[in-house]
């Protein structure tokens, strides 16, 4: 099922060409903006009573079948033009994805790359309309690449035109700098169209490729907060952690606003080619299903880092937050003074179960814990953590695989390491990866 507004995507479709002769994509002009097509999109739930709904909302694990079996990592070549970043992650923002990684993924069982992108890297600098086609190229190779290895390249905007989730960091208080978004996704019609450009580009260039091959991530963690004394639209809540009725309003449009955008953009994807995946983060940073998402075969995305006390223990982009030098698992003592373990996982993750239980595919695109995170409570969280998410009858994703988050070179002290071919491996967690995968 599509959203009302096919006659508008198809003239875009249309109307787009690659300019001859030429090194990028320029298209200036639309026949109507992405405004009108917002306008026209219609939100109709397909659950009308949410996800405590009767009926087909049971509890019960749905059949893996339609979830994507999608096993593996990110990997970042191409994640940030912030340079502050690689002083945390062990990658140059060259788009030189390595063959090894897809090698070594291949060859541990793994199936799967997911690449969250920086837009800018190939976008000019003073027209976010132009797009040089050269520094598309690295993903050419990437995707040859998994196409060599057998593992499914999904590719993401991390920085999207008016959106990244890192903007919401505070240089002051994180010490990274990020060069913010001066436009704004969610209420900027010019950011609405350079979007739907950039994926419209996308969408032509890749459109020979195998579904099985590729599929396309939109939009990485989408979180809309307000300007009023830092409450966050989509939780509800403000400083003080109390709910509040008009934030939680305001949250339910800033959910719908997100849709209507997603929903114009596989519309236009998908009148290119039709065939290709296509994969939706939840809303709230990735934590919350969307029960309005009225798009069939559209594979929905959540994160796991829960709780933060764990995964993020001591992560410099997370200083101010409130974390635990050296976690334990389950957590005896957590935030507001309560034991955290399995359990409360299960609660966290039940909405992606009833979601999957009504039929809708679901891949977990992000999860794992820093570096910083005792060998053995990183051990005992993926233990439950992954336990619960195969409950789920979802596939899953670290959010490196090289790196603090990873398998090889994460630095996390403590760790049995194994030598791979001048690597530090963490055999301990890759033999639990492993054994946790369900095919």
């Amino acid at each position: 099922m599509g959203v009302p507004t096919a006659h508008i995507a198809q003239d875009r479709a249309v109307e787009f060409t690659r300019a001859t002769g030429a090194h990028f994509f320029d298209r200036r002009r639309f026949s109507a903006s992405l405004m009108a097509a917002l306008a026209l999109a219609r939100l109709e739930p397909v659950f009308p009573q949410g996800p405590d709904a009767g009926g087909a909302t049971s509890s019960a694990p749905a059949p893996f079948g339609r979830s994507p079996r999608w096993f593996g990592f990110n990997l970042l070549e191409y994640f940030s033009t912030d340079p502050d970043w690689m002083k945390y992650f062990p990658y140059r923002n060259d788009g030189m994805f390595r063959e090894d990684d897809f090698r070594w993924t291949s060859d541990w069982g793994f199936n799967f790359a997911r690449l969250p992108m920086d837009y800018r890297f190939w976008t000019a600098r003073d027209d976010s309309m132009k797009i040089d086609e050269r520094k598309l190229e690295p993903i050419d190779r990437a995707i040859r690449l998994g196409e060599r290895y057998g593992v499914h390249i999904n590719i993401g905007l991390h920085r999207a035109p008016g959106y990244c989730i890192l903007d919401s960091l505070d240089a002051r208080v994180t010490g990274i700098r990020v060069t913010k978004e001066k436009t704004n996704l969610w209420t900027d019609s010019s950011a609405q169209d350079a979007f739907l450009h950039q994926w419209t580009v996308l969408a032509q260039r890749y459109k020979s490729i195998a579904g099985d091959h590729l599929s396309f991530n939109l939009l990485n963690e989408p979180k809309i907060f307000s300007t009023r004394d830092g409450a966050s639209l989509q939780t509800g809540r403000g400083e003080d952690g109390g709910a509040d009725t008009g934030d939680q309003e305001a949250g339910t449009q800033g959910a719908k606003t997100y849709m209507r955008i997603m929903q114009a953009t596989i519309e236009c994807i998908r009148n290119i080619d039709p065939d290709r995946q296509i994969v939706v983060d939840g809303f709230d940073v990735a934590t919350e299903p969307l029960w309005e998402l009225n798009i069939d075969d559209v594979i929905q995305s959540a994160h796991d880092y829960y709780p933060d006390a764990v995964t993020v223990c001591e992560a410099e982009w997370a200083r101010g937050e409130e974390t635990t030098a050296l976690p334990a698992w389950p957590m005896a003592n957590g935030p507001n003074k309560h034991a955290i373990g399995r359990d409360d996982v299960e609660a966290r993750l039940l909405p992606w179960k009833k979601l999957g239980a009504n039929n809708v595919p679901i891949h977990f695109g992000e999860m794992g814990c820093y570096k910083h995170t005792p060998p053995q409570v990183v051990l005992a969280w993926f233990d439950d953590a992954l336990d619960v998410i195969n409950e789920v009858r979802s596939g899953w994703a670290l959010w490196n695989f090289r790196g603090p988050f990873g398998v090889l070179d994460t630095e996390r002290r403590g760790t049995r390491f194994q030598d791979w071919h001048g690597h530090l491996l963490d055999r301990p967690l890759l033999d639990l990866l492993q054994k946790k995968m369900r095919t």
